[in-house]
């Protein structure tokens, strides 16, 4: 009996070190995604920059893709908002206009963004059975004259 109890946990964390190490890597390839771009008026050669945001664009669409295998339908769907949003910000970054401004009720690009790795971190954290996996800390910028949550 203790085996089969055993087992049954073994096949019920399996995908969790997977799981926890992809998205990990969806967040820090959007976040990285969003410091290149940000950086657009600030290289010598834009070129290379625009390499580097193409490489960490494809590195991103990959881990999405990764996280449609193991994800619950939540985590997908949050997955595939901070893809969405991520590549608002890079369109807007690169002179584009945002045309889903009015969509999202006149809120900023990188807001938006914020909003779904919040909703890929709360996904996570439920999927990966965190206890109180709602309870993540607004990724907003810090103003020392509000009060922290």
């Amino acid at each position: 009996m203790m085996e089969r109890r055993k087992e049954r946990h073994s096949l019920a964390v399996r995908w969790d070190a997977p799981l926890y190490d992809l998205c990990k890597e969806c967040a820090a390839s959007a976040r990285q995604l969003v410091h290149l771009v940000r950086r657009y008026d600030r290289v010598a050669d834009r070129d290379e920059q625009r390499n580097r945001v193409d490489g960490e664009h494809a590195r991103l669409r990959s881990v999405v893709q990764q996280l449609r295998i193991l994800g619950t339908a939540e985590l997908q769907q949050a997955a595939r908002e901070v893809e969405h949003h991520a590549w608002w910000v890079r369109a807007v970054h690169e002179g584009r206009p945002d045309e889903l401004i009015d969509h999202y009720g006149g809120r900023a690009v990188e807001d938006r963004l914020r909003d779904a790795m919040r909703r890929l971190f709360v996904a996570a954290r439920r999927q990966l059975g965190v206890k109180d996996p709602d309870t993540v800390v607004p990724d907003d910028p810090i103003d020392p004259r509000r009060q922290a949550p």
